[in-house]
């Protein structure tokens, strides 16, 4: 008996708890689409509210812009003129030149009173010394003091051709009269007509003898230049 008991009371709890959380969530039911409500009415009065407040500031007006004034420009005249008057004004710098003075020996004269200066006059630079000539070297008729003098000159045999022919001509011929006077180095430097006196001019020059040049009291060899003429008579 004692448990039939027990489990009808539990069973009345049972029940008791399901009804009373059912009409709990009947009335919560209820209750949302209001609160709900609520809230929109609130959202809406608080975005009305922050309309209805807000003041907008009113910008300054932009300041007037100031109108420069326009320079006038000078004419080119005047504006050549102001570049030329630049260009005068520029200055180049000049270089600076030093000038080295030679020292003056400046005498004064006692007697007189201003004290003049008297310049001394100018000593006479020396000439230079001639350099000491080679005296085994070969020289021309011009660079020595005495020029060889012919002492054996036999005259050159006239070519029988030309002879014969009436042809007549010059020789120019050059040769070296050494210290002792002998002759060598005969050359025929132009002869007119060509060729036809030059093998008698080389045979009578090899027997020429001649007395040597001399230069500050020496012989020396010297170079000579003679011309030998074919004439008829």
């Amino acid at each position: 008996m004692g448990n039939k008991a027990n489990s009808l009371v539990n069973r009345s709890y049972l029940i008791q708890g399901l009804i009373g959380a059912a009409l709990m969530n009947l009335a919560l039911f209820g209750l949302l689409p209001g609160l709900i409500h609520m809230d929109k009415q609130s959202n809406d009065l608080e975005s009305l509210n922050t309309v209805n407040f807000t003041r907008l500031k009113r910008q300054p007006p932009p300041p007037k812009p100031k109108h420069k004034k326009s320079e006038k420009k000078p004419p080119k005249e005047k504006l050549e003129k102001i570049h030329r008057v630049v260009h005068q004004k520029q200055t180049i710098p000049k270089k600076q030149l030093t000038l080295k003075m030679p020292n003056l020996d400046l005498d004064i004269d006692p007697r007189i009173s201003g004290g003049i200066p008297m310049i001394s006059a100018p000593v006479a630079p020396q000439a230079p010394v001639a350099s000491t000539p080679n005296f085994d070297g070969i020289m021309d008729e011009t660079d020595v003091d005495t020029i060889p003098i012919p002492k054996i000159k036999r005259s050159p045999r006239y070519p029988y051709r030309a002879k014969r022919m009436g042809i007549e001509g010059v020789v120019k011929v050059r040769f070296l009269v050494s210290k002792e006077g002998d002759i060598s180095q005969i050359e025929i430097l132009s002869a007119n007509p060509p060729k036809i006196f030059n093998e008698s001019v080389l045979k009578a020059v090899s027997s020429w003898k001649y007395a040597p040049g001399e230069l500050m009291g020496r012989k020396v060899a010297t170079r000579v230049t003679t011309s030998v003429i074919f004439k008829l008579e």
